[in-house]
């Protein structure tokens, strides 16, 4: 995540006659002070045309595009990756070289197990996927082997 310069607070004081100096005393780089100044002096932009705007809506309009990017790395199915874990034996180590594969074939960069695993569990934050089990706190007691079952 890219750390966002408080840009409409530099506009309301520099519109208030603050020097570059005394802005970055705030508790900001003087180069992200002068950033957003000749940003706003490019696009034209003072305090009055920021004034009603929210804080990522300003450094939107100051520095469009920045902090946003595409991953290099080919997606998987994240819903068909949620579906094939709910089945017997299957788990993430496999399911990424299963993975892996694919994007070898496709001609494709694959990500790492580790970044695989965390855009997995981004996944199930951002799609309010949860726990397969549906039980009361402390009324059961349930063990996952992740294997086949015993006979």
């Amino acid at each position: 995540m890219v750390r966002k310069i408080k840009a409409k607070l530099v506009l309301r004081l520099r519109a208030e006659g603050f020097t570059g100096r005394q802005i970055a005393a705030q508790g900001m780089s003087r180069t992200s002070v002068a950033a957003v100044i000749d940003a706003a002096d490019r696009e034209g932009i003072g305090w009055d045309d920021v004034a009603k705007l929210e804080e990522a809506d300003v450094y939107a309009r100051l520095f469009p595009g920045r902090g946003e990017h595409d991953s290099v790395h080919a997606q998987p199915d994240w819903d068909r990756v949620h579906r094939e874990l709910a089945r017997v034996g299957v788990t993430l180590k496999l399911l990424h070289g299963e993975y892996v594969d694919a994007c070898r074939a496709a001609g494709s960069t694959a990500m790492g197990y580790d970044r695989f695993c965390k855009a997995y569990q981004q996944h199930v934050l951002i799609s309010g996927a949860a726990s397969r089990v549906g039980h009361k706190a402390g009324q059961t007691v349930e063990v996952d082997w992740s294997g086949k079952t015993m006979q």
